[in-house]
């Protein structure tokens, strides 16, 4: 194990803290991040500019598959999701997209593209992957799996309150309405239905500080002994 990327699985809905925690983790963990429902906006983002009907299950599996993913880390911190080299990020929460995300994301053809590169990326180096069926689905065998809960109300105000996350300045009851019909998508869906892994430690996030989750996950890390068995240390 010492000799393998570790692989840190960090799943739950949407708006419950996975991104900016697993950024935080893989900044005192020294590995990368990548949220895997960047990847999903990207193709979404694509096949709109690129006038693919958003109901064309084959025509967006093949997108998926055809565009090279990575993920690159700012001077400032952050992560960004690079298409074919190209930064997308800043491309992929706009309304379009955001309307239009949960239906690409329902599909199996784009779901077996996309979990094939995730584990790629997460062959290469140390990861936290976040997303909805990372421990379930696309990294199994994680020595860390973490499942992060809220309620559709504390999730609503804290992507409200979410610059990049509400670019279009979205109201709260909009927003929660939103939540809550992607929160009905993706628990029902046929394809990898988001759900917390057997074996994933579930955390409730309602009333606590990012600081405190991240500090909770790393003591979680610490008792498993897969931080020091893997190499890395805390910075």
């Amino acid at each position: 194990m010492a000799n393998s990327p570790l692989q840190i699985a960090l799943d739950g809905p949407s708006a419950s803290g996975k991104s900016t925690v697993g950024a935080m983790l893989a900044e005192r963990w020294d590995c990368d991040f990548l949220d895997t429902g960047m990847m999903y906006r990207a193709v979404t983002r694509m096949a709109i500019d690129n006038e693919i009907e958003i109901q064309d299950a084959g025509a967006l599996g093949r997108l998926a598959t055809l565009t090279d993913f990575s993920v690159s880390e700012r001077d400032d911190g952050s992560w960004r999701l690079m298409a074919d080299g190209c930064d997308i990020t800043d491309e992929l929460y706009s309304d379009d997209v955001n309307s239009n995300v949960s239906i690409v994301s329902t599909f199996s053809e784009v779901r077996k593209a996309l979990v094939t590169k995730q584990r790629l990326i997460a062959s290469e180096r140390s990861i936290v992957m976040a997303g909805r069926d990372i421990g379930t689905v696309v990294l199994v065998d994680a020595p860390i799996k973490i499942y992060l809960d809220a309620s559709p109300e504390t999730r609503a105000r804290r992507r409200t309150q979410d610059a990049d996350g509400n670019s279009q300045d979205n109201e709260y009851a909009e927003v929660l309405k939103s939540i809550q019909q992607r929160d009905e998508i993706d628990s029902s869906r046929a394809d990898s239905p988001l759900r917390p892994a057997s074996d994933a430690s579930v955390i409730a996030t309602d009333n606590l500080n990012l600081e405190e989750v991240v500090e909770k996950i790393i003591n979680l890390a610490s008792n498993e002994k897969v931080v020091r068995i893997s190499g890395m240390a805390n910075r």
